[in-house]
């Protein structure tokens, strides 16, 4: 007669497996870097970690080019921006490619409703508020790591890295939200010298 398992050996395998494949990127952790590559920069070369900015607020946006929200999440920021002064925050803007659509034929990759990369009439530019770093996901090493199951994400983090704001979807207050959360972590202003 075999003998049912013992709770705590269920639990430590259930704990275990859990452990193991794609994580959320939920407030409070702290993603990047990663454990291996998951974008790459302009140039090509593969990142786990995003590349030195000097802006005291930095998001982080996932962006695909199948997705309507992703558009008005830009228009979203674009606003935010105007709200802004210059050198107030850094979008690192990761790309993915094309949605893959399962067929009775097999796969294939479906149209992307706009285009990508968005035109620079549509990105905030860093003479406005909001500085842009474009980065291309790698899809397979980024699924594996990370677990994005709706889109658009935008991630707010901390100076240490930490994700201290997450929006998932667009929303019309976005702008406002963003260009707030932004302020709390802006700089004061130096001061000045006595005398001057």
């Amino acid at each position: 007669m075999r003998r049912a398992p013992a709770p705590a050996l269920l639990v430590a395998a259930l704990l275990t497996t859990a452990a193991c494949g794609p994580k959320a990127i939920t407030v409070g952790s702290r993603p990047f870097p990663a454990e291996r590559p998951v974008f790459t920069d302009l140039s090509g070369t593969p990142r786990a970690d995003l590349p030195e900015a000097r802006e005291p607020a930095r998001m982080v946006l996932l962006d695909f080019p199948w997705c309507p929200a992703c558009a008005d999440t830009w228009k979203a920021l674009r606003a935010a921006s105007a709200q802004l002064p210059p050198g107030s925050a850094r979008v690192y803007r990761v790309l993915f490619e094309r949605e893959t659509e399962m067929t009775a034929a097999g796969k294939r990759e479906a149209a992307p409703l706009r285009s990508s990369p968005l035109a620079e009439s549509e990105n905030p530019g860093s003479a406005e508020g909001i500085a842009v770093t474009s980065l291309t996901a790698l899809p397979g090493p980024f699924q594996e790591a990370f677990r994005a199951t709706q889109v658009p994400v935008l991630l707010l983090l901390e100076s240490d890295g930490t994700v201290a704001r997450r929006w998932i979807g667009y929303s019309s207050g976005m702008a406002s939200e963003v260009a707030l959360e932004v302020r709390k972590r802006a700089r004061p202003p130096s001061p000045l010298p006595p005398g001057k």
